[in-house]
């Protein structure tokens, strides 16, 4: 399915409004076209009045007309009929006006959902790659583009349509003759309007594209405001920036050039005056009333609206469409972590795991080195189990394939008996809880960041948890409390501040695997030997990975993975390690001494 049937489709949806819209178009366009058929009437009855029409245009003077009664009378009514009308048409236009912009909010709401409902299915790996900026500016900047060409842009191009339709139907009930001038400059038109289109195309998905790179730019200076700073480098960001915003500039520059040669306007004008010419010799021979030419001229006035508002349009739908082909295209990317069709839900609740010839490589590129190779390993379930090893050595990316943010390249890794392929994502994903080394808060208060897996959790939960966690005391200690607003990703709170507000909302939860990556890389010692106490009967019957350097909690693993260059090295406990495996025995031989290597293994 194309951008193009896909963007109709979401119209489509909205058939009952497109049918009112439609309607209420036809009553405006109708109303606006016998307007000059009642200004032809009065007209005619001018002309009755002053008796020979030759007279009449040549005459230099000023005439008094006499006018009778019934003439009076069919004017009047006349008159009334063009003020009827205009009410109508008026009406007409306020209500297609409305439904047109409920149209377009409803079409855009509807793709910006879906769109934000696939990026939240996206795998990981896609996530990984694409930028934020850019993503943000085709939910918001290119959303609102598609919104425009709805609303006004539909609603334009039916006007133009049916005024065609309208008018030049008239015309030719008049004269068809004059309308031949019509028929001869069409293909001037056609000319115009396709050398138009073909030079808008490429200028409207250049104006999306640098808008998306505008927007990416501007979202990763913001981020990285601390590093610019750090660096003293505002002024080289402001001139890469200003550099964008230029190039920017010079397409839209590009893009109103094109637009002010648009000269299809110019054959209308041209067309009307040629029509009034002709016309004009047309009555002089007797052969067209006069009333006959003023309506044919005032519906060909008509169709100025409509040539300006096709040029209008077609760039509105180039840029529309270029915005919908950039949402489109990237909702499309086949990048999901597949569900099984038939789920089976958590069994158990120790976690028992299994990894059986476990292989990853980022984006599934079997030439790189892979970030996993041929991990074998069962892990009890309630077990505490230590991950260590070089940054590199895939420790991470392990906790993430038994997320199932990716899938391994090879093997399978199984929970409780089960290949966690064919469980729920949702539901595998409840039974885990995660705390990363660097933790993410949202801009809300702390009681909302606490509860974010558990939006029902009782004010007494979320403290219970807190105090677990170490981040009571420093909670009340704000002046607001668990009501404290932590910023955009908890910027007004320390590293180890947040970390133990994460460390709460991983426990909220209940999990039943517990991840900890280097999860209290930013906490002291003390307080994390508080922290551990703490929670130790909180640990109980569930399954813990912790990635971490400090040796105390090392040691106290009831199993240590040594990984290297995403390998497993080895596994056991600390004191079968310490004797045989030279990676594990170099965390500890900077600071004890140790017994002699019963096993000597190649360094």
């Amino acid at each position: 399915m194309g951008y193009k049937i896909w963007f109709v489709k979401h119209l489509l949806k909205e058939k009952l409004l497109l049918i009112i819209l439609i309607t209420f178009l036809v009553i405006f366009i109708g109303t606006v076209s016998i307007t000059p058929l009642f200004i032809g009437d009065i007209f005619e009855e001018l002309v009755k009045e002053t008796g020979q029409v030759t007279k009449y245009l040549l005459s230099n003077g000023f005439h008094t007309i006499q006018i009778n009664s019934s003439s009076f009378k069919a004017i009047l009514i006349t008159a009334l009929f063009i003020g009827v009308a205009g009410i109508i048409r008026a009406a007409a236009d306020f209500i297609q006006s409305y439904v047109d912009e409920v149209l377009a909010h409803k079409v855009t709401k509807n793709v910006t959902a879906e769109f934000y409902n696939d990026l939240l299915e996206k795998s990981q790996e896609f996530h990984d790659r694409v930028r934020i900026g850019d993503v943000m500016a085709r939910a918001t900047y290119d959303t609102r583009q598609m919104n425009i060409f709805i609303a006004p842009g539909i609603k334009f191009l039916f006007e133009a349509s049916f005024t065609l339709i309208f008018s030049v139907s008239l015309m030719l009930w008049i004269s068809p003759k004059l309308t031949l001038l019509l028929a001869a400059a069409l293909p001037f038109y056609i000319i115009a309007i396709y050398d138009y289109n073909r030079k808008l195309r490429p200028i409207s998905k250049a104006q999306m594209e640098q808008n998306g790179l505008l927007n990416s730019r501007l979202q990763e200076s913001i981020t990285g405001i601390r590093v610019i700073r750090g660096f003293v480098k505002e002024k080289e960001e402001i001139n890469q920036f200003d550099i964008e915003t230029d190039k920017l500039r010079d397409i839209n520059t590009k893009r109103g050039i094109i637009s002010a040669r648009y000269y299809a306007v110019a054959i209308t004008v041209l067309i009307i005056a040629l029509s009034f010419l002709w016309g004009s010799f047309e009555v002089t021979a007797g052969n067209l009333a006069l009333d006959e030419l003023i309506t044919y001229v005032f519906l060909m006035m008509t169709l100025m609206m409509p040539t300006w508002q096709v040029g209008w349009t077609l760039t509105q739908f180039q840029i529309g469409m270029a915005a919908a082909k950039r949402i489109f295209e990237m909702k499309e990317r086949e990048e999901y972590v597949p569900e099984s069709s038939s789920p089976i839900d958590w069994a158990g609740s120790q976690g028992t795991i299994l990894f059986k010839d476990v292989s990853f490589s980022y984006n599934g590129e079997s030439t790189r080195k892979k970030a996993l190779n041929n991990i074998n390993l069962e892990v009890p379930g309630g077990s505490t189990v230590a991950i260590i090893g070089n940054p590199g050595s895939g420790k991470s990316t392990l906790m993430k394939l038994l997320m199932r943010l990716y899938d391994p390249s090879d093997g399978t890794i199984n929970i409780n008996g089960t290949n966690i392929k064919e469980m729920a994502l949702s539901n595998l994903r409840e039974h885990i809880g995660v705390i990363e080394q660097e933790v993410f808060l949202f801009s809300k208060s702390i009681r909302d960041n606490i509860a974010f897996g558990k939006p029902d959790a009782t004010q007494e939960e979320i403290e219970h948890f807190a105090e677990l966690a170490q981040a009571h005391e420093f909670i009340m200690g704000f002046e607001n409390g668990y009501d404290t607003v932590v910023g955009e990703r908890g910027v007004t709170l320390s590293g180890g501040q947040k970390q133990r507000i994460a460390i709460a909302r991983a426990l909220l939860i209940d999990p039943s695997i517990l991840i900890l990556d280097d999860a209290s890389s930013a906490i002291d010692a003390e307080t994390e030997r508080k922290i551990q106490t703490a929670i130790a009967n909180v640990l109980k019957n569930r399954t813990t990975f912790i990635i971490t350097h400090r040796l105390a909690t090392i040691k106290n693993a009831d199993l240590i993975m040594v990984l290297r260059n995403g390998l497993l090295i080895d596994s056991g406990k600390h004191d079968e390690l310490i004797l045989r495996n030279i990676d594990y025995r170099r965390l500890f031989e900077r600071f004890s001494e140790l017994p002699p290597m019963q096993i000597k293994e190649e360094k």
